[in-house]
């Protein structure tokens, strides 16, 4: 199925939103009651982290001291911008805020503004808005496959995954699942200025979303190439990168360097932009103080899901893939590479539509659903969990 046979009308019913999204909720619930109850057993560790210890001290003399366990490594310098700004995110490494994309710390600041406990409606918010992204990628999967049961075996997959507990946590993961999924449906519904606007809100959330706009434009070149196509791939590109340039500009405000984020990726053991840097995301692999051999396993497994997409439906939904993987081989290192890997949403029907055998699709949900075990029990123990 390539650019325009995705863009007809299916004939499969499409799952519907409020069921989908009461399941998803209700997973995303029983995450964070799993990890609560995780955190609750040994080992109990603390971090070496000065502002993490202050942070977790804050939130256990607020109203929000039952989930604190859940505001863990990324979460305490999302929570130290909405508190300090990009200007004063620092610690003892330096001003290390930068790094991160705004939409959690504008949703603490909202729920602030709103005189709510900030932690307790990020929280909320990060898990509302995981469960809808969840239940549209469903109706997107089944649109683009023209199968309803892929569209769900999609759902259930993302649910299942080994990282797929930091949509339940205050991380931009779950705005990002939920804006790319609601442009690519509105882009599939033909409305590609609302697609823009989800687009430039992914942006700010995940760097990958401007995959989007990249994807657009490249779907155009190779397989469309016609004049309202071109307007198409071009406003839902400027929506791509609008989120993303906005904070960039806003950065060059703030700090004084539009490139701030970048250029502090080095301190969060990632390289500098170089030719070489895939051989040393490869060599990432055998680390002996950190390996990153799981990591590689599922982003080179999304690198093969990706190349079947676009051989299969086109360059846009196999970009969607093979961008976030990109990304992963560029900085030279498969560090944080199956949380990272999320991003590449579209790589979920595809998984969804390779598991048609029963007996391997349990399989497959089965070994997910441990590691995922694994993952979020070190996560609220201070453990690196990606």
């Amino acid at each position: 199925m390539h650019y325009a046979a995705a863009m007809t009308e299916p004939t499969a019913p499409l799952p519907r939103f409020l069921p989908l999204f009461g399941i998803a909720l209700l997973v995303r619930l029983g995450t964070i009651l799993l990890g609560l109850f995780l955190a609750a057993g040994p080992p109990h560790l603390q971090p070496d982290d000065a502002a993490a210890l202050e942070l977790g001290e804050q939130i256990r003399s607020s109203s929000a001291a039952r989930i604190e366990p859940w505001f863990r490594w990324d979460a305490v310098w999302l929570v130290n911008i909405s508190q300090n700004g990009y200007a004063e995110a620092r610690n003892k490494d330096g001003r290390l805020g930068v790094a991160f994309l705004p939409a959690v710390p504008m949703v603490m600041a909202i729920g602030s503004a709103l005189g709510l406990n900030p932690y307790w409606f990020v929280l909320i918010a990060a898990n509302i808005a995981a469960a809808a992204g969840a239940a549209v990628l469903a109706q997107v999967a089944t649109r683009l496959t023209n199968d309803r049961q892929t569209g769900i075996r999609a759902f259930v997959l993302l649910q299942f995954f080994p990282s797929a507990f930091f949509l339940s946590a205050p991380y931009n993961e779950a705005f990002g699942l939920l804006f790319m999924m609601l442009a690519l449906a509105a882009w599939l519904n033909r409305r590609a200025g609302w697609a823009g606007v989800f687009a430039a809100l992914g942006s700010l959330a995940r760097m990958t979303g401007v995959a989007v706009g990249v994807a657009a434009l490249v779907g155009w070149l190779c397989y469309d190439r016609t004049r309202s196509g071109l307007r198409r791939a071009v406003i839902l590109a400027v929506g791509s990168f609008a989120g993303l340039v906005l904070f960039w500009c806003y950065l060059g405000w703030a700090v004084g360097d539009p490139l701030a984020g970048l250029k502090s990726q080095a301190a969060w053991g990632r390289r500098s932009l170089a030719i070489e840097n895939p051989l040393y995301a490869i060599e990432s692999i055998y680390d002996p103080v950190l390996p990153h051999w799981g990591e590689a396993f599922v982003v080179l497994t999304f690198a093969g899901l990706g190349i079947r997409s676009w051989l299969r439906r086109g360059a846009f939904w196999g970009l969607l893939t093979l961008l976030p993987v990109a990304q992963m081989m560029l900085s030279g290192t498969f560090l944080s590479g199956h949380r990272v890997i999320l991003a590449a949403i579209p790589g979920f029907i595809e998984l969804a539509d390779v598991l048609r055998n029963r007996m391997l699709y349990w399989a497959t949900l089965a070994g997910f659903g441990i590691a995922q075990f694994i993952l979020l029990n070190r996560y609220v123990h201070w453990l690196f969990a990606g």
